[in-house]
């Protein structure tokens, strides 16, 4: 009886989906031809079972219909997967607290959990994809510090601009990847820090 139900809230959801994609043709038809392969194949990396990423992808864009329908939201791409990795963290926190980590268990016993790598694995996902949206410069200048070592003046005298200028543009980087974040720190109670 419980399937049954499950079934029919599924057809439900993809009426739902049908009909407010219809209010949002063009840019969501194009969201989903774009997005879609690429975010299952996150999901199903992460969650390591092709069901649950399924859902999660198929939950996600329902909720971003619903919420694009009474909202502006700038760039939907990012909103989509930022939401698919809340959902993702949800189902993978439930899978922690029932104990089901069964075939994701890591292999000593002292080691982080599977919820923990995931989680770590997901959060950097989203730092990529928050650096994929900074401009060139910024993404560079943020690169050229946090990865090569340099000094905000070794940046300044490289591409000729002021340290100021190179500080700005860090700020920026730091900025956009705390805001992508938001979700990771609450939830372990940590700071990304400057």
């Amino acid at each position: 009886m419980r399937r049954n139900n499950e079934d029919l809230d599924r057809e439900i959801e993809g009426i739902i989906l049908e009909i407010s994609a219809a209010e949002n043709t063009a840019e969501f038809t194009q969201l989903y031809q774009d997005t879609s392969d690429e975010l299952r194949r996150l999901l199903v990396r992460k969650m390591g079972n092709k069901e649950e990423a399924e859902e999660i992808a198929q939950d996600a864009y329902l909720k971003l219909c619903r919420l694009k329908h009474n909202r502006d939201i700038g760039n939907l791409r990012s909103y989509l997967f930022n939401m698919a990795v809340r959902l993702a963290i949800n189902v993978l926190r439930k899978r922690e607290a029932d104990g089901r980590q069964d075939y994701l268990q890591p292999a000593e016993e002292d080691g982080p959990s599977a919820y923990k790598i995931l989680l770590d694995e997901l959060k950097a996902e989203t730092i990529k994809d928050a650096l994929t949206h900074l401009s060139e410069k910024t993404r560079y200048i943020f690169l050229l510090h946090r990865f090569e070592g340099l000094s905000y003046s070794a940046i300044a005298k490289r591409l000729t601009i002021s340290d100021s200028s190179v500080e700005d543009h860090i700020n920026r980087a730091l900025d956009k990847i705390m805001l992508a974040t938001a979700e990771f720190r609450r939830m372990e109670g940590q700071g990304y820090g400057h």
